[in-house]
């Protein structure tokens, strides 16, 4: 008796069952088959990426090659930077970011300052990153020492000298050098003693602050320079790497010379 119980119920999860895929097997088959596609686009998504980011190194790679090719010859660095741009746009990975950052470097390097600041002022806002927001304010300070306003100089840089950014310490030198060149002597004295006795300072840098502290203090006015001096950036090959970024050199803007120069003090790069 319970052989035939035990028949009937068989039975009927079985009628169960087949109402159930008669009911549903639309859907089901359906959410099979997406699912397989779903890791099909995965898949090739991930081929076609990994492509694209090998074509971008390839090209990062060529462009960077062809850069120390072309230190002397300003007209080939330009159309290197226009193909940094395309890069920039289209290519895959951490190479756009970098391919931008080294296209400003180049542009300000042959001396088209103004691409070059509003390039870094696109990266300072584009990425999330406070030290490489703080990098490209400072690198577009470095290119407007010479010519902005010193209003326009603080607003850059006075966040990062402000801060413990890695950065802080390049930012109170470009800060006292222009403070400096508006004639504020007394905050460039106070910026460049805070420098030469920060034991985060390198030894060229704490140099240029006490050589400049030496001569302003003693007097000296920017009339008194033939030729501005060149006060050297940190290297971009320096920067902090994030993972998936490659790293990349920045072209150098060469010192005046120095016999040009007598009285002020040979930048150390």
């Amino acid at each position: 008796m319970s052989d035939i119980f035990q028949e009937v119920q068989e039975e009927y999860r079985r009628e169960q069952l087949a109402k159930m895929w008669d009911q549903y097997r639309v859907p089901i088959i359906a959410a099979a088959v997406g699912m397989l596609l779903a890791v099909a686009a995965y898949q090739l998504w991930t081929y076609l990426h990994n492509r694209a980011v090998e074509a971008s190194s390839r090209q990062f790679e060529a462009l960077s090659t062809s850069l120390e090719q072309q230190q002397q010859q300003p007209a080939q660095q330009r159309a290197t930077a226009a193909a940094l741009a395309r890069l920039a746009d289209d290519g895959a990975g951490g190479y756009p970011f970098v391919a931008r950052l080294q296209e400003a470097a180049v542009r300000g390097a042959v001396g088209d300052t103004k691409a070059a600041v509003t390039l870094y002022d696109r990266i300072a806002d584009s990425t999330s990153d406070p030290l490489f927001a703080g990098y490209a304010h400072l690198r577009a300070a470095i290119l407007l020492v010479e010519t902005a306003p010193l209003a326009d100089i603080k607003k850059r840089l006075d966040p990062i000298a402000a801060s413990d950014s890695p950065w802080r310490v390049e930012a109170e030198e470009f800060l006292a050098y222009a403070n400096w060149r508006a004639g504020d002597s007394k905050e460039a004295l106070r910026l460049y003693d805070l420098i030469k006795n920060n034991p985060a300072a390198t030894p060229g840098v704490k140099q240029r602050a006490t050589e400049f502290y030496s001569m302003i203090n003693g007097g000296m006015k920017l009339a008194d320079l033939k030729t501005a001096p060149t006060l050297a950036p940190t290297p971009a090959s320096q920067l902090p790497t994030i993972p998936g970024m490659p790293t990349f050199d920045t072209p150098e803007i060469p010192a005046p010379d120095a016999s040009e120069t007598p009285t002020a003090p040979t930048p150390t790069p």
